[in-house]
């Protein structure tokens, strides 16, 4: 299967669970739930499943996937506090010389968030990495861990804030190289009604490993975001396009984005 036809498969699959939506009232407003899955601390189950898709990945410009299972649990500690637990199962498609697919090294996110917050909303804790690659190919080798957190404002159409971890590694094997690396999601997300939204998020990294010219990739680009029901199951798709303006020598200079979640609002 050449690139665009699996381009062309994401985007009919997530028209599709959109089209055959339920048309039956859905027990919450789709716009507000849509704000709700924009909230990375959000007391709410969620099961979402993101792929990217990238292009002129290597020395050999070619094609790379990624699909990444980030499932969302939140535990009540007291009345004003909440624990919010996100893994990030990341599965690797990498083509030659590589060519090797499998699961990369798990991530686990902690924050500790108050249960309260209604406009500005924010999360703070650690998170751990681990090097649990299959093949060994696609593993970092390394045990990595840092401080991560979110800041976010939520008003009646606009949900806006970062989300920021800057990760080192502490252990694992010495024959690999080190990982001393900064992450940012940035987000604006402008909201329409019946669930629909537009959404700038780029996904910022700083390899401080690198040299000066290799250091940061930074996109530009914009997503599409609808909340929709089937039957009684809650869900979120998304669609987006990213251009890496800044981007280190081989790495991919842009790609899609495309995710389906699955959501457990109380």
């Amino acid at each position: 299967m050449n690139k665009n036809t699996l381009l062309l498969c994401v985007a009919i699959l997530l028209a599709g669970i959109a089209g055959f939506a339920q048309q039956e009232k859905p027990k919450m407003d789709m716009t507000e739930l849509a704000k709700k899955t924009q909230n990375p601390v959000e007391s709410m189950i969620q099961v979402p499943f993101a792929y990217y898709g990238n292009f002129n990945y290597g020395p050999d410009k070619q094609f790379a996937s990624t699909l990444e299972m980030k499932p969302v649990v939140p535990v009540k500690l007291s009345k004003g506090l909440n624990l919010i637990l996100r893994a990030i199962v990341p599965v690797l498609f990498l083509p030659e010389p590589v060519s090797k697919t499998g699961v990369s090294d798990i991530q686990l996110q902690v924050f500790f968030a108050p249960s309260k917050a209604k406009k500005f909303i924010w999360g703070l804790g650690p998170m751990v990495t681990f090097p649990t690659g299959v093949p060994y190919e696609i593993c970092s080798g390394k045990w990595t861990a840092g401080p991560i957190g979110v800041g976010l404002v939520m008003l009646k159409k606009w949900v806006a804030g970062v989300l920021i971890n800057q990760r080192w590694s502490f252990a694992g094997d010495g024959s690999m190289p080190d990982v001393n690396q900064l992450y940012m999601n940035a987000f604006v997300n402008l909201n329409f009604k019946k669930g629909w939204a537009v959404s700038y998020a780029p996904e910022i990294y700083a390899n401080w490993n690198e040299d000066a010219s290799n250091i940061w990739t930074f996109p530009v680009g914009l997503a599409g975001i609808k909340a929709f029901h089937i039957g009684k199951q809650m869900m979120s798709a998304n669609l987006g396009y990213y251009y890496n303006v800044v981007c280190p020598e081989y790495a991919t200079n842009m790609y899609v984005k495309a995710g389906v979640s699955l959501l457990f609002p109380k």
